[in-house]
């Protein structure tokens, strides 16, 4: 396993690789401060399993500049930031970005949405209504989630059945009120069975 964290706030930088190397011990964490240090990292012929890439570093003027590194180098990518626009999360999204993870996110909820784009799965902020940009069709697991929460169940019993963490149950609620675009789990449930889902 290898990650890229790249940043160039050195509190964010350390916080955030500290976290991924406790999370996985064997895993090697490799840092860059700048968009050109990211860029020479990611070619250097090494296979990263996750990069994720500060939106306002230097080197990057905007969200164009991310999605050319993105495709330059192939692979998997979350972008890191503060505040991400909606129109520039819908193109990051568009380039190929994983995900977008808040630096305001709290630890425990950050490993949980890795883990998620580990998987090959999307991950985006429940405050982020990005569904007409994003592929709206649900994943096998989102549909799992739906069919116990259809069902009544708590977070718990689902994450219990479908042998999973609690917090990966709520990223999949989360992804599932906006791509249904509802407001609450009672609201997922109303639109899912309209919409003769899963």
């Amino acid at each position: 396993m290898k990650f890229l964290v790249a940043d160039d706030h050195e509190l964010v930088l350390d916080a955030v690789a500290s976290l991924l190397q406790a999370t996985w011990p064997e895993a090697r964490v490799v840092t860059a401060r700048s968009a050109d240090e990211a860029d020479l990292r990611l070619g250097q012929s090494e296979h990263f399993d996750l990069a994720l890439l500060d939106l306002h570093m230097p080197g990057f003027a905007s969200v164009t500049d991310v999605g050319r590194l993105m495709q330059k180098h192939q692979g998997r990518y979350a972008v890191l930031s503060g505040f991400v626009g909606k129109r520039e999360a819908a193109q990051l999204l568009a380039d190929g970005a994983f995900g977008i993870i808040p630096k305001v996110m709290p630890a425990k909820s950050m490993l949980a949405a890795v883990q998620l784009m580990l998987s090959g799965q999307r991950f985006i902020p429940a405050d982020m209504p990005l569904a007409p940009a994003t592929d709206a069709r649900l994943t096998a697991r989102e549909n799992d989630v739906l069919a116990r929460l259809q069902q009544g169940e708590a977070n718990k019993e689902i994450a219990r059945s479908l042998g999973i963490q609690e917090t990966t149950v709520k990223l999949h609620l989360r992804s599932l009120a906006v791509k249904l675009d509802a407001r609450n789990r009672t609201d997922v449930v109303i639109k899912s069975l309209k919409a003769g889902l899963p």
